[in-house]
């Protein structure tokens, strides 16, 4: 069955634009506030005490902190999809981490891009969950945890991963070379977005979240079995890439 996507929470009208830091430096910051609030009795936390901890951890300052994630902390966590904010009774910032459903049913989420804003969007994506762009029969597969980033950036490493794949490379064959370049093309476009385009989310344990989720359409599927395994992409997504590398490939890039 389809469904309208749920209204956005009253603080997701203020999602960032983009993510100041690339998905391993988000996943490195969650991974500590989330570990930080699996530890606590309560269900709702103060905001400011976390970002002190959280600060203390690898950065020099505030400053410096506020650098990496974009912005504000407050600002960080109204971007992140599983993240829910409030105010407290004394009127101080208070959040809370969304859990995912153990008997959500598998689903599909369908987004129409319409313009570059749209790209902006952010979206938690389960580890079992793939993104399929089926104007050109692309997919970013699942992974070995979340991912939590804006779609820009989901297709921009996706770009950089497959152009590295073929930088300097002379074992290649030229139709494989030509195949990765169309493609490498293709996200480009995307990226410009001069004409809308569709991203479909195969959401198998019901757990991925965009945010705002205005305009996603939900399908509810009958079983897992429907929210299919990923194909087998028309070429390698990644290949060989050091860390060095892979750093620079997940690294957020301004619009061209």
């Amino acid at each position: 069955m389809s469904a309208a996507a749920p209204a956005p929470r009253p603080e997701a009208e203020g999602w960032m634009s983009r993510l100041g830091g690339g998905h391993q430096e988000v996943d490195r910051i969650m991974d500590e506030l989330e570990s930080i609030y699996n530890s606590q009795p309560t269900e709702w936390l103060a905001a400011e005490p976390i970002a002190s901890m959280v600060c203390r951890e690898g950065y020099e300052d505030e400053d410096e902190f506020e650098d990496a994630i974009g912005g504000s902390w407050e600002e960080f966590l109204k971007a992140m999809p599983h993240i829910e904010l409030r105010k407290g009774e004394r009127g101080n910032l208070e959040f809370k981490v969304l859990k995912p459903d153990p008997n959500s049913p598998p689903r599909e989420l369908k987004l129409r891009v319409e313009t570059r804003q749209d790209l902006w969007r952010v979206l938690f994506k389960a580890p079992e969950a793939s993104i399929r762009f089926p104007s050109m029969e692309f997919e970013i597969g699942t992974d070995h945890k979340r991912r939590i980033d804006s779609l820009y950036n989901y297709i921009t490493s996706a770009e950089w991963n497959l152009s590295s794949h073929i930088r300097g490379r002379t074992d290649l064959s030229s139709a494989h070379v030509a195949a990765i370049a169309e493609t490498v093309d293709q996200l480009n476009q995307m990226l410009d977005c001069e004409e809308p385009f569709d991203i479909v989310v195969h959401d198998p344990t019901g757990a991925c979240i965009f945010k705002p989720w205005t305009g996603v359409e939900i399908k509810e599927l009958a079983s897992a079995e429907q929210a299919r395994p990923p194909a087998e992409p028309a070429v390698t997504t990644a290949a060989d890439l050091t860390a060095d590398e892979e750093a620079e490939a997940q690294a957020p890039r301004p619009p061209h």
